[in-house]
């Protein structure tokens, strides 16, 4: 009887054991396909998340571009109608997030979005249009098959009043 008992702990053992290495295995062939699934669904989330401030960031740089083609005159100092003043306006918006090799261009433009010149002598009938241009890089490249960068090229418009 003793013997027998023996043996029944010796094959719990042996089963215990077979348990414990077959999930070893599987968690080893799972793991790595679960974490690039969730690496994955981060990047695309991260990459909708700049490409949503982008466009916003634009329209708001348009949105102030358009409303500020002449300056203003306080005391002997002129605001309002200078590049600069919209790429703070852009800044602003994205929050320190930005594209690699980010450049922001601010022009008059027709109906198509061509460049007529500088926005400042925008006239009604035309555009302003705000553009910025720069790579996405995502974080996880390699892993998930990703190109190193991501060419992207933003653009909001809105037509002019006149002057």
């Amino acid at each position: 009887m003793r013997n027998y008992l023996t043996k029944i702990h010796l094959k719990q053992i042996h089963s215990r054991q077979c348990r414990v290495a077959a999930v070893t295995v599987e968690t080893a062939l799972v793991l790595p396909i679960a974490l690039l699934l969730l690496f994955g669904i981060f990047e695309y989330g991260r990459y909708l998340m700049t490409m949503q401030l982008m466009n916003n960031a634009a329209r708001e740089g348009v949105r102030y571009a358009v409303t500020h083609l002449q300056p203003v005159t306080l005391g002997s100092t002129t605001y309002g109608n200078a590049t600069s003043d919209v790429t703070n306006i852009i800044s602003s918006v994205t929050a320190g997030i930005s594209l690699s090799g980010q450049s922001i261009s601010v022009y008059a433009s027709d109906s198509v979005g061509n460049n007529l010149g500088t926005w400042t002598s925008a006239q009604a009938g035309q555009s302003v249009t705000v553009q910025i241009t720069g790579n996405y890089q995502p974080a996880v490249t390699t892993f998930l098959g990703l190109p190193g960068t991501i060419a992207v090229n933003i653009r909001a418009s809105m037509d002019a009043e006149g002057n």
